[in-house]
């Protein structure tokens, strides 16, 4: 499913580059690195309408303090990442609350109601969020506690909070002006908008943006101690950013949102720092010239260099199902996506095994009045003597995970399936939950159900009428060569 994945990151980080992620969105608040022996004083709050407290106004000479602050971390900014500052960046400083305000601004000008209200829909189904799900509420309170700041590629503005001082103003500070950098060489502005159906793509974007703007701002951090980003161990590096994710108010979000606002900064710093190895940041200049075109080239810099293309997957239908239901959304989830939602129910180390290998994909959303489905098709890479290892070793790491759902003694739900190809939880509320495979195809499918003006849901099918369904979606797969 991870559409939904997909979907959070582009509201909570909305203010650019795509649904994906806004090409300028900070991210997880990253501990200081290394101590400064005088923290810069904090920026001036300001109303976004007007200039930022201390900003030169008319016959007043000479810059402010906070737009001299502004360019001499804009000039540290372009020396560690070796991109040219081609002109000033103004910043607007607000309070928390009016920063995460702007941000649901944003994203209600841009975002259709109709397409939250159904993804919000899909969560809930999937069973990766409590019943009823709010995403306007849930990311306005993750954002709150975790925003700092955020780039606006239309107006070639930065936007931070006015509580920042020290060495988190530092790094909120260098990151949205490396965003500020690859706006003005790469054109931030053309990647802006809604993109339906585009997820994996965009996701990958996001994830080269934000890995960018990590990489040179820890470079920034730990200039004066003679270092750089890529001494910094991986190890320490992930569990530092999905720490960050798993304190304070961030802790009481769902796992599935957690992890979605995480992924562009750990993968895509993980990506960017294969590419410095490899040849510098003109490297990954190169990746900005020559984008990636799926996450499954981004976690696996390899495949980028290639050019590796996806498989074309047809989108899932739902005759099975009966008359009536419309399939109302597709989209590509990709092995990023994949990645989330499959560590819903297995490790991270199996969940990254069963993603690895993908090939392509396609969801598809059916809704039939209150009734609610999702199918996610996916055809993996050709391996082995068969040419299906990845797909059966999808099914093998992913199996456990999701007969597991129906908890202890059948606490959650009844085991309706259980066999070499296919396993089944018929869930007390949202009905069927299904994983089948058919040689390189796996099919996960979801409901249908029934969800009341109440926000209870109703299941509507068993898994014998789920196996019928998977047998039409993995038909579907076979197609794909």
């Amino acid at each position: 499913m991870s559409r939904a994945a997909g979907r959070a990151r582009w509201w909570a980080c909305l203010a650019a580059a795509s649904w994906a992620g806004l090409a300028g969105c900070d991210g997880p608040r990253v501990p200081a690195l290394t101590p400064r022996a005088t923290p810069p004083a904090a920026v001036p709050s300001a109303d976004p309408a007007v200039p930022p407290a201390g900003a030169a106004r008319a016959g007043t000479p000479g810059p402010s303090p906070q737009e001299k602050r502004i360019a001499a971390i804009l000039r540290r900014a372009s020396e560690a990442r070796g991109l040219a500052a081609l002109r000033p960046v103004p910043g607007v400083v607000l309070e928390r609350t009016e920063l995460v305000a702007a941000v649901r601004r944003k994203a209600n000008d841009e975002y259709p109601p109709a397409a939250l209200e159904r993804d919000a829909r899909v969560v809930e189904l999937m069973g990766f969020a409590p019943t009823p799900f709010d995403y306007l509420k849930e990311l306005s309170a993750l954002l709150e506690a975790q925003l700092d700041g955020f780039y606006e590629p239309k107006t070639g503005t930065m936007y931070v909070a006015a509580d920042l001082t020290g060495d988190t103003a530092q790094l909120a500070l260098s990151h949205e002006l490396v965003h500020a950098l690859q706006d003005q060489h790469f054109d931030l502005k053309k990647r802006s908008g809604y993109h339906p159906g585009m997820s994996d793509q965009v996701m990958a974007g996001s994830l080269l943006a934000e890995g960018d703007a990590t990489s040179a701002m820890l470079d920034v951090m730990m200039r004066p101690q003679g270092q750089t980003a890529l001494d910094l161990p991986e190890a320490m590096f992930t569990n530092m950013l999905m720490n960050a994710m798993n304190v304070g108010e961030a802790a009481n979000a769902p796992r599935f949102l957690r992890s979605t606002l995480v992924f562009p900064y750990v993968e895509g710093t993980l990506f960017v720092h294969a590419l410095r190895r490899e040849g510098g940041f003109a490297r990954v200049d190169e990746a900005w010239r020559s984008l990636p075109t799926s996450t499954e080239q981004v976690l696996h810099p390899a495949k980028w260099a290639s050019h590796e293309p996806a498989l074309v997957v047809p989108a899932p239908t739902a005759t099975a199902l009966g008359p009536g239901f419309a399939r109302v959304d597709e989209d590509t989830t990709g092995e990023g996506g994949l990645l989330i939602a499959f560590e819903e129910w297995a490790r991270p180390a199996d969940a990254r095994a069963a993603a690895a290998g993908w090939g392509g994909d396609r969801t598809g959303v059916f809704s039939r009045g209150a009734e609610w489905a999702n199918a996610e098709l996916v055809v993996y890479d050709k391996d082995g003597p068969a040419g299906d290892g990845f797909a059966k070793r999808a099914f093998e790491k992913m199996k456990p995970g999701i007969a597991g759902i129906a908890g202890p003694g059948g606490s959650a739900g009844r085991i309706g399936a259980n066999d070499a190809s296919f396993v089944c939880v018929e869930r007390p509320a949202l009905g069927p939950l299904a994983l089948a495979r058919r040689g390189r195809a796996l099919a996960l499918l979801a409901g249908p159900a029934e969800r009341s003006g109440s926000a209870v849901w109703t299941p509507k099918a068993t898994c014998a009428s789920t196996r019928k369904w998977a047998d039409e979606v993995l038909a579907q797969g076979a197609t794909v060569r």
